[in-house]
């Protein structure tokens, strides 16, 4: 209930999300490093959306199952997928239709901040593992080369508008161990793209990113006007990309004993 569906994203989300397209491969096998997967395991990604994750991943291990709120993410995945062993369901992560231990281990990318009882996911994810087997919380994080445009943004919009519907952005590390989930081994990789601040502020005008969805049109033209405000006074060219520095996190946990 109240999950953010990504149907409106299906067309622009592989070419506008967490890293630039390519940078996938390098995912999946930091994936396949941090949880020390195997070629025959059979995983359960939640969140599959267009397969950026699942298709690449699927060429390194068994088998995968993903599950989505979005019939037109899981759409595109199919258009994508050639023979990898990819197996789809439409549904909610915090009722998940999957017998009792059946994986050997849960890939979550980029997905608990857009479910609001992201604890109940953990909870029916604790269900289907096998005995002792990991969750795989994955995220990107950036350096500060736009943190201040971030900033402006933030402070132009009101605060329940802008707040995570689920795991707050800044938690992505600690949440699961706050609950009781063991930490074991983290695998990440090190990517550069370019974004220019022209490009940042139409991304946000246009709601491309899912945390501009709910918020009002006054809300969106606060935001815009102030993060526009401070790239003029800091880019005399502000159509040329900079370098971004970027780095995918792959982190293994296991339920409490």
């Amino acid at each position: 209930m109240n999950s953010i569906a990504f149907d409106r994203a299906a067309t622009f989300y592989d070419d506008t999300r967490g890293f630039p397209p390519g940078v996938e491969h390098d995912a999946a096998a930091t994936i396949v490093r941090a949880g020390n997967l195997a070629a025959t395991s059979r995983l359960l990604e939640v969140g599959v959306g267009t397969g950026r994750i699942a298709l690449p991943l699927a060429k390194r291990v068994g088998e995968v199952y993903g599950l989505d709120l979005s019939r037109p993410m899981m759409l595109r995945l199919r258009e994508k997928q050639t023979d990898e062993a990819v197996y789809l369901v439409q549904g909610d992560a915090t009722h998940l239709p999957y017998p009792d231990h059946s994986f050997d281990a849960v890939v979550a990318v980029h997905v608990f901040h857009l479910i609001p009882n992201w604890q109940a996911v953990i909870a029916e994810l604790t269900r289907v593992l096998k005995p002792d087997a990991p969750v795989i919380h994955c995220w990107s994080q950036n350096d500060d080369v736009f943190k201040l445009l971030w900033d402006a943004w933030r402070s132009a919009i009101p605060a329940q508008e802008a707040a995570d519907v689920g795991l707050r952005w800044n938690n992505n590390e600690g949440a699961l161990e706050d609950i009781g989930w063991r930490a074991g081994q983290a695998q990440t990789f090190n990517f550069t793209y370019g974004r220019s601040p022209a490009l940042f502020i139409s991304q946000l005008a246009n709601r491309i990113w899912s945390q501009t969805w709910r918020l009002t049109d006054d809300s969106l033209a606060k935001g815009v006007v102030a993060v526009t405000a401070l790239v003029e006074r800091n880019y005399t060219h502000p159509e040329n990309e900079v370098a971004v520095e970027g780095q995918f996190i792959a982190k293994t946990y296991y339920p409490p004993r």
